[in-house]
């Protein structure tokens, strides 16, 4: 039997390079397209295609909090927006471009903050894995937990004004996030 020590990570630049070497153990059939990617003025650490041809982008945090959601919503967001740059950035990673982008946000530990966020934006939330370092006599050991984020109860949707199109939905979800973290420096 062999005897792990868990490591820590401190580092968000360490978390980045382990995410980017085990892309594919965070999901079945995750693919890197590129690292440290950006999206309009967001930047998030991984750029992936899944099995399913989506683009899937990856923020880490060493601890997520609610800058975390709110940086890879506003990723999603903007590249939602921008899907037709998609086959002129990667024209041979077989990426979709009606496929709508999605989130995974990667991290040694979740906040509460976070945490009660991604239960309230339930199906639109993105994936939350832990990622765990070990190492034993060989090297280094990755462990990813994904989290089953249960969602809370959401409030009723304001009758005449809820946006019909997934982009203006996602920019309306984008402008909601600021109000909320705006209020919470006063706090």
């Amino acid at each position: 039997m062999k005897a792990l020590k868990r490591r820590v990570v401190s580092d968000a630049g360490e978390l980045a390079g382990v995410l980017a070497q085990s892309a594919s153990e965070l999901e079945p059939g995750l693919r890197l397209l590129q690292r440290s990617a950006t999206a309009g003025e967001i930047g998030v650490e991984l750029l992936c295609v899944d099995a399913s041809a989506r683009l899937v982008l990856v923020a880490s945090d060493v601890v997520a909090g609610p800058e975390t959601v709110l940086r890879a919503l506003e990723a999603v967001a903007w590249w939602r927006e921008h899907a037709a740059l998609l086959e002129r950035m990667f024209p041979g990673a077989a990426v979709d471009p009606r496929g709508a982008p999605r989130a995974l946000i990667a991290a040694t530990r979740f906040g509460d903050r976070a945490l009660r966020l991604l239960r309230l934006l339930g199906e639109v939330a993105p994936d939350a894995v832990e990622c765990h370092l070990f190492e034993d006599a060989e090297g280094l050991v990755v462990a990813f937990d994904r989290l089953a984020v249960t969602p809370g109860t959401r409030p009723p949707a304001a009758p005449a004004a809820a946006p019909t199109d997934e982009a203006q939905r996602a920019a309306a979800l984008v402008e909601r996030l600021e109000r909320l973290r705006f209020r919470e420096v006063f706090r």
